[in-house]
């Protein structure tokens, strides 16, 4: 029962985020107006809003004017469904499962924005950082607060170094994503996603280079592969971490 619900919440939460990627680059409310077809203005009825389930109904299509609805908005809110369902699954109705479905959020919505604007807005990051903060201290107390403290300065730190050295390797939003990503998860954590982020980005940019999709000039976004670490860690958390830094001996 636990998969299922949470199955049904991350399905419903896919389909918000889904607004979120496509909202907040063009400064939209997330409110108002209400979900629409954004080549003909129509209303979505309530069947076309049920997650997943309405997406198949109009056969991914407007059905006003037939325009196509991208089949990320379904990949979105089916693997937020599975995401949701394994960490409750895993973790219970806890606070840690409550930080790392909040983290697990941000970071699809920011894997989307940066792969589709290669920018990744403040509004994302910096608020959010309180949030994981706050969450350290329900958690942990004044110790919470302090790893948590941490991990802001210690994986920030870290990128903002690579940046200056790289000259442009890495941008401020790298830089504020991966300190947010250590309000949530602390020092082991972040750098654990961190570490999964190089090697996963390296291999990507290999891959497009030898099928000459990309060149050695060509700018990637680093967003999306943060990301993909922070969700790892998320859903494997402490396989993970004891992966990477083994003399944890977590």
């Amino acid at each position: 029962m636990l998969k299922l619900a949470g199955f049904i919440i991350g399905a419903v939460v896919g389909s918000f985020l889904g607004v979120c990627i496509h909202r907040i680059p063009r400064g939209e409310s997330l409110i108002a107006p209400g979900s629409h077809c954004p080549k003909c203005g129509a209303r979505l009825g309530a069947a076309e809003l049920i997650p997943i389930i309405g997406y198949i109904l109009v056969w991914g299509r407007c059905r006003h004017c037939r325009e196509r609805v991208p089949l990320w908005h379904l990949i979105l809110e089916v693997g937020s469904g599975l995401l949701f369902a394994k960490v409750l699954s895993s973790q219970g109705l806890t606070l840690s499962a409550i930080n790392s479905l909040i983290l697990i959020s941000l970071a699809i919505v920011a894997a989307g924005i940066d792969s589709r604007h290669k920018i990744i807005p403040d509004s994302l990051t910096l608020p959010w950082m309180i949030v994981g903060l706050l969450m350290g201290a329900f958690s942990g107390g004044i110790q919470g607060i302090f790893s948590r403290a941490l991990g802001v300065l210690a994986l920030g730190g870290l990128v903002f170094l690579i940046a200056m050295v790289s000259r442009g390797g890495m941008g401020g939003g790298d830089i504020k994503f991966m300190a947010l990503v250590g309000s949530f998860l602390g020092v082991p954590g972040g750098l654990a996603s961190f570490a999964i982020a190089c090697i996963t980005g390296a291999i990507a940019g290999v891959i497009l280079m030898a099928l000459g999709i990309k060149s050695r000039r060509d700018e990637i976004p680093f967003g999306p592969f943060i990301s993909l670490g922070t969700i790892i860690t998320c859903v494997f958390s402490e396989q993970v971490i004891s992966l990477v830094f083994p003399w944890l001996g977590l």
